[in-house]
């Protein structure tokens, strides 16, 4: 199967880049520490993605059957949450962003360092690769946390135009995220193709089991549920890769993660265009933090 050209996954870096540093741009530093210190939700959030959704991916594993392989890079995903293109959608949903930025941060980390311990207790492989930890690392200090701090700054260096340019800076992550969708779709056909109606059905049935998960654990305001359901079912796919090719390499654990982006995108995009036109939270009525 054709691999995905690092032009593809380059655009997809950029969009994260562009839109972390367009975020503190548009909000004060109040509204971030707000979000963050709302431990209720925060903890549940957690519970949610490190605990209910793992379970519930066994089970669904073992219900469809799915060959050694694709059950490996599929429980991969379950145990990984931190999907980056969750804050795009979280934006064309009308949800909180703040709180969607403060999830990928939160769920990226532990991600980071939980996932490749459960692959080491779970799916040990005598003479296997190594686990790329420091990739991990690097990977989420260059694209989550340097653009937030460089946006935070300049939001601090000239305030009065700072939401303008994090407004324009927003759109043009929009711009980024749908050339890099439309770039990578043909590639991502054929892994969905070799996943056979089963392991389709199984990555459908998961993305709809965190839907309602975080849907559920989202609290009673509708524009935290929206993110907490998105972000929950965009499994991090930028974390299981590296650990799939450097840890099982020359296996297929790979095609689960090629084909759940595949799925992932479509469904969300429905679902955040959906919850933006018909669920909104009551005038007057939120107390959350200004979106």
């Amino acid at each position: 199967m054709e691999e995905i050209p690092a032009y593809i996954n380059l655009l997809s870096y950029l969009f994260v880049v562009v839109y972390m540093l367009s975020v503190p741009l548009e909000t004060t530093r109040g509204e971030i520490v707000k979000t963050l210190g709302d431990l209720s939700l925060t903890g549940r959030a957690l519970f949610a993605n490190f605990v209910i959704i793992p379970i519930l991916g066994i089970f669904i594993a073992r219900f469809f059957d799915l060959p050694p392989d694709i059950k490996t890079g599929f429980l991969l995903l379950a145990m990984a949450p931190g999907g980056l293109l969750a804050l795009q959608f979280a934006r064309i949903s009308n949800g909180n962003r703040i709180f969607a930025v403060a999830l990928l941060f939160v769920f990226c980390l532990l991600a980071i360092l939980i996932t490749p311990a459960l692959v080491l207790l779970f799916f040990y492989r005598a003479g296997a690769g190594e686990l790329p930890f420091a990739w991990l690392i690097l990977m989420l200090l260059l694209l989550i946390v340097v653009p937030a701090l460089v946006g935070r700054t300049l939001q601090r260096l000239i305030p009065q135009q700072a939401p303008t340019l994090g407004l324009w800076l927003g759109r043009l992550s929009i711009l980024i995220f749908i050339i890099a969708a439309v770039a990578a779709g043909r590639y991502k056909t054929p892994a969905v193709k070799l996943m056979g109606t089963n392991g389709i059905v199984a990555i459908v049935v998961l993305i709809l089991c965190a839907w309602g998960v975080g849907w559920l654990m989202g609290g009673p305001e509708i524009r935290n549920r929206k993110v907490l359901a998105i972000s929950s079912s965009m499994r991090n796919v930028g974390v299981c890769l590296p650990i799939a090719s450097n840890y099982f390499a020359g296996t297929e654990v790979f095609i689960p993660m090629l084909a759940f982006s595949g799925i992932m995108i479509p469904m969300n995009m429905v679902f955040a265009l959906v919850t933006a036109r018909a669920l909104r939270d009551p005038t007057g009525n939120s107390t959350a933090v200004k979106t």
